[in-house]
């Protein structure tokens, strides 16, 4: 087995630290799950995964470098932007951790009361990066139906038709 890439072995570490200092005692914490990156990714530029806490489940977005805005003004945490990915669009939240720095996080769970155990979250976890880096199918467009085709004796019927 491989090891996970440095980014998202950082990114569970600090969210384990979280989970252990800030959020120690919050009501909000299920205490039967931990923190696991899934689905790592790149997709755009973006490097991308399903970060589960015992808070959250959210997508996490570490987008490219050139992202910071060109106007001189500094990223906000709380800032709102949509974030195509192949399944299509999605609203994300910008946040920030010292260790990590800016990210953003489209909110798939919160709180994860409705998970009993970790391997119920994973499960979770994995099915939705999967949905969510799956391109809707195309539908074939409907063949239209074919119109009888008019023969000059019909087509002066209508018009004797529409002068009764």
């Amino acid at each position: 087995m491989s090891q996970p890439e440095p980014w998202i072995t950082q990114v569970e570490a600090v969210f384990a630290e979280i989970a252990q200092t800030r959020m120690a005692g919050v009501p909000v914490v299920n205490p039967a799950l931990g923190v696991a990156m899934r689905g790592a990714c790149a997709h755009d530029g973006w490097r991308l995964g399903v970060l589960i806490t015992p808070w959250f489940m959210n997508v996490m977005a570490f987008g490219p470098e050139d992202e910071t805005p060109a106007t001189g003004t500094s990223a906000r945490v709380g800032e709102k932007r949509h974030i195509a990915l192949p399944s299509g669009a999605y609203e994300a939240i910008r946040g920030h951790e010292e260790a990590l720095g800016f990210y953003w996080a489209i909110s798939l769970f919160s709180p994860m009361f409705e998970f009993e155990t970790m391997e119920a979250a994973i499960a979770t976890a994995d099915a939705a990066m999967a949905e969510i880096m799956t391109a809707p199918q195309q539908e074939p467009a409907p063949r239209p139906e074919p119109k009888p085709a008019l023969s000059r004796r019909a087509l002066f019927r209508l018009n004797r038709e529409d002068a009764a």
